[in-house]
């Protein structure tokens, strides 16, 4: 099984901690956010590892993994970025935001998937969730009859179906590394709004997932539980030092 991680971005919204390290370079408790990725990898005999870096790339000092820069990071968004690394979407494969922090069992659980094109699934997203949490809402992903139907972040968009969050996670079989690339290289001379997003080149990955779904391809939900925790905010920072002690 091969990653990728998607850590082009400088992570604005957490001030001077990323002044002069990219988002997933941050400290929690001793150990960088990515570092706290990899080891779960590696606990999981998970080694052949891309990340995608922008920002900031001369300040990764990992070993034993393949860095893949995006030169243009400032003009584009998570989609665009993965597109760098589009050689090593083949085989069975997890895509990751690099800004994640998650325990072992929801790794786990994720990597017994055996669905082509698949996600992981927060249910309890409205025990998490804070309407003044940067303003957002998080991309939420209905379900029906075991399958994701919608994702949106846009609230006006979501109706009153069974629904969690997605949360940065993606897994694909072969099958399913196929079927991405397909829809992919369709979507890369797209115009105008994509999904979410005013274009393409700033689209994000739910803007992919209901992509993919509009096409016709079935996307399954991985329901995971755990503790997981995206750090984007400086409040989501010190959440983090609580969690991840």
């Amino acid at each position: 099984m091969k990653v990728i991680i998607l850590a082009a971005g400088k992570g604005t919204r957490l001030g001077n901690y990323t002044n002069d390290i990219p988002k997933a370079l941050v400290d929690v408790n001793g150990t960088s956010i990515i570092e706290r990725q990899l080891k779960q990898f590696q606990k999981n005999g998970i080694t052949d590892i891309s990340i995608i870096v922008g920002y900031k790339k001369e300040k990764f000092s990992l070993k034993n993994v393949n860095f893949i820069y995006n030169d243009n990071f400032e003009n584009n968004d998570l989609l665009a970025s993965l597109i760098y690394a589009e050689k090593e979407i083949c085989g069975e494969i997890l895509i990751l935001y690099a800004d994640l922090l998650f325990e072992g069992k929801i790794l786990e659980q994720i990597i017994k998937s055996t669905y082509d094109i698949s996600i992981a699934i927060d249910l309890d997203w409205k025990k998490k969730h804070d309407d003044k949490r940067n303003n957002q809402f998080p991309p939420l992903a209905e379900i029906e009859d075991n399958k994701v139907v919608r994702i949106s972040e846009k609230k006006s968009l979501i109706r009153k179906k069974p629904s969690g969050e997605f949360f940065g996670i993606m897994k694909l079989s072969s099958h399913g590394s196929c079927i991405f690339m397909e829809i992919l290289e369709q979507a890369k001379s797209h115009q105008g709004h994509f999904h979410d997003s005013n274009s393409f080149s700033m689209a994000k990955i739910p803007d992919m997932i209901q992509e993919i779904i509009e096409n016709g391809y079935d996307i399954k939900p991985i329901f995971v539980n755990g503790k997981w925790l995206e750090v984007d905010t400086i409040m989501d920072l010190e959440k983090a030092k609580i969690m991840f002690q």
